[in-house]
């Protein structure tokens, strides 16, 4: 085609992402370094052409059936707006390339310029890939085994999605895929605004091996959202990831570069260390023993103390049932005066903090028998309709309430239950919408409180979803082990610096000898869950159980005033090691120095590097697992070749070496981490890489 032109968004080397322009069409030939099926050529089958499929009023637009009607051009961005058929409908997209990573991110809305509503059906993008042997990798993603990801050989459809509202239960929303044995890969990232799918599909065009349409966006399964002429319906935005070396891990710093100088420019610098009572004794709040946490809390240098659910509901002990019940218990807990210990938490100098789960509505909460027409069924809960402005006005002035009787400088924001399958036709769309909106409402009219967000941990643990708070949690399972591996996979799509997660201790007195040693002169035994409950529970090394809960935002959680005054006296050093490192972890990019394993693997290495842009510095993370080797090696990244480099550890003794950035990332770091407590106990250190001097 001699009079198409080419032209670059992006032209960084590795990351190449080149469009045409042919006869009035535009198409994308190259996408952040892999070749795509040209969509302006006439001899591409209709399945692999054009940028979008859309189905609207029962037909279905695709290829030619979306005409170019203008796009403007500037540096590293191009918008088009395509014609859909005769629907009246008229679709956005908006691209832009980051000149630094090689990250291209899409905005799509769909317009109703006609004068009749018009039904919409389906509005997926798509990408399609030429002719070729592909390998897809997914991550499979339950209550406490998130983000477990793998690699398989493309042989026939892949469907991704999730289930209703928790938008990282069943998959979570990315997808890498590569020419078999290609040097480089390409990953997508939905944003999610509601439900989303992604469908990977080989089409046979006669060819040997087939070519690969991939179709991703707004979930279509329930879809019948009504336009209404004049209005626009905006859709989850969409990222692309470079993977120069073809692995998802490998292209993770790049990622979290990119996503903290973006979605995460504006929020909180840090987040307080903080003690969260639901691992001491979980439902069942009795103040005496509150205190006696408090104490040691304040103690271990934590900020914040925050109340898990028990405390609410007039109407017994079912906490789960009394939901949206957000009265203080009378019979039980703090008994109506928790403003009272929210005082005495202020008054030992640290914050008061809540749990609250403002989405779900139980059987007992006496708004839905005041207001039925503001909810919405989901089992035996409700969700409340947000799309409706009084039930808005409702659920912001309940979160604002809690705030201000409370006073208080942390909110954790729970979501248990899974939502309905919205009949309104929006695939949670409009829902989500309005709860975000809620969100930024709430932590703009606050800004000094902080808002933690949860969802059984991580069900939904989505990029647009942590961009409305300022902190997530990363999974229910507090097993240090556990947190590694699902860390290593949280990696592949967030930042660092926005996962919480919580080292979880409790004393177990001399309950067991120690090789060579008799019961008494055997130290205390330190034990923490085998999972989301205590039993089972295990043995730990403390330094390994508070390291593996350190790379992002550090919390504790378990029985505190049970440890013994060295075991307290060690948190706080780790404590105040980190304090130091805070805001330099929050905005630091995180590279894997090993692959991701499955939550399985209890045996091995598992290495982290965080480097800052706006440091010069590094921290790594190493952790010993089971029965691995004694020592380890790992290339460091992103030094300076010419500067010498001072290696310590972080905490404990040892001297400091000295090593240029050159060995550092030609030769790697040597580590040495002895077993902690027998041959076959976990053990973990930090080490810090500074410029000598």
């Amino acid at each position: 085609m001699t009079d198409t032109a080419v032209k670059a968004l992006a032209d960084t080397i590795g990351a190449q992402t080149f469009y045409t322009q042919h006869e009035g069409r535009i198409g994308f030939i190259r996408l952040c370094g892999v070749t795509t099926c040209d969509p302006v050529d006439a001899g591409t089958p209709l399945r692999l052409q054009g940028i979008a499929l859309i189905n609207a009023d029962g037909r279905r637009y695709e290829g030619a059936g979306l005409a170019l009607e203008s796009f403007d051009e500037t540096q590293g961005a191009l918008t088009c707006r395509w014609r859909v058929g005769a629907s009246g409908l008229v679709l956005t997209t908006a691209w832009q390339a980051d000149p630094e990573t090689g990250i291209v991110s899409r905005n799509d809305a769909i317009e109703n310029t006609g004068s009749s509503p018009v039904t919409l059906m389906r509005c997926l993008a798509r990408i399609a890939f030429p002719q070729g042997e592909y390998e897809c990798y997914t991550q499979a993603s339950r209550w406490s085994v998130e983000n477990q990801g793998a690699w398989q050989l493309l042989r026939a459809g892949i469907t991704l999605q999730h289930a209703w509202g928790r938008t990282t239960e069943g998959a979570t929303p990315l997808l890498v895929l590569r020419a078999r044995g290609a040097a480089n890969g390409l990953a997508i990232h939905i944003l999610p605004l509601g439900n989303w799918t992604i469908r990977v599909s080989p089409i046979t065009d006669g060819g040997e091996l087939p070519a690969v349409a991939v179709e991703f966006g707004l979930a279509d399964e329930n879809l019948h959202r009504i336009v209404q002429p004049g209005e626009r319906f905006d859709l989850p935005e969409v990222l692309f990831q470079p993977l120069p070396q073809a692995e998802p891990h490998s292209g993770a710093p790049a990622l979290h570069r990119y996503l903290n100088g973006r979605l995460f420019a504006g929020a909180k610098p840090f987040a307080p260390v903080v003690y969260n009572t639901w691992f001491d004794q979980f439902d069942i709040l009795d103040v005496p023993r509150l205190r006696a946490q408090l104490a040691a809390a304040r103690d271990a240098g934590c900020e914040v103390f925050v109340i898990d659910a028990g405390w609410y509901g007039a109407g017994g002990p079912n906490w789960s049932a009394q939901t949206g019940d957000w009265r203080e218990k009378t019979e039980a807990a703090f008994h109506g005066r928790m403003r009272a210990f929210a005082d005495e938490v202020r008054a030992a100098g640290l914050g008061f903090g809540l749990w609250m789960e403002p989405e779900r509505f139980g059987p007992q909460a006496p708004i839905r028998t005041a207001h039925p027409e503001w909810f919405i069924m989901s089992g035996s809960a409700a969700r409340i309709d947000l799309t409706q402005p009084a039930a808005y006005t409702y659920q912001r002035s309940e979160i604002a309430r809690l705030v201000e009787t409370y006073d208080l400088a942390w909110m954790k924001i729970d979501f248990n239950f899974v939502l309905d399958a919205d009949a309104s036709g929006a695939e949670l769309h409009d829902y989500t919408a309005a709860w975000y909106r809620l969100l930024d409402d709430i932590r703009s009219s606050y800004p000094h409180t902080f808002f933690e967000g949860c969802s059984s941990g991580a069900m939904r643990g989505d990029l647009a979803t942590l961009s409305h708070f300022d902190g997530h949690f990363l999974s229910d399972t507090v097993n240090p082990i556990d947190v590694l591996r699902i860390t290593q996979g949280a990696w592949l799509r967030l930042p660092p610096g926005r996962l919480a997660r919580w080292a979880v201790l409790r004393s177990a007195g001399h309950a067991a000898p120690r090789y060579g040693q008799s019961q008494t002169e055997s130290p205390h035994v330190i034990i923490a869950p085998h999972g989301a409950v205590w039993e089972p529970s295990e043995t730990v090394d403390l330094t390994f159980a508070v390291l593996a809960a350190m790379p992002g935002m550090l919390g504790f959680s378990g029985d505190f005033a049970s440890l013994p005054p060295d075991a307290l006296a060690a948190v706080r050093e780790h404590v105040a090691f980190f304090k130091k490192w805070r805001e330099f972890i929050t905005g630091a990019d995180g590279h894997l120095l090993t692959p991701p394993e499955p939550i399985g693997a209890r045996t091995g290495w598992v290495g982290f590097q965080l480097c800052n842009p706006a440091h010069a510095a590094s921290l790594v993370f190493a952790y010993r697992l089971g029965v691995a080797a004694q020592s380890q090696r790992w290339l460091l990244h992103d030094l300076n070749p010419a500067t010498a480099y001072s290696v310590r550890r972080g905490i404990g003794a040892g001297a400091s070496r000295v090593f240029s950035g050159e060995q550092l990332m030609r030769d790697g770091l040597s580590i040495d981490i002895p077993p902690a407590g027998g041959w076959r106990s976990n053990a973990g250190a930090v080490y810090v890489i500074e410029p000598q001097g």
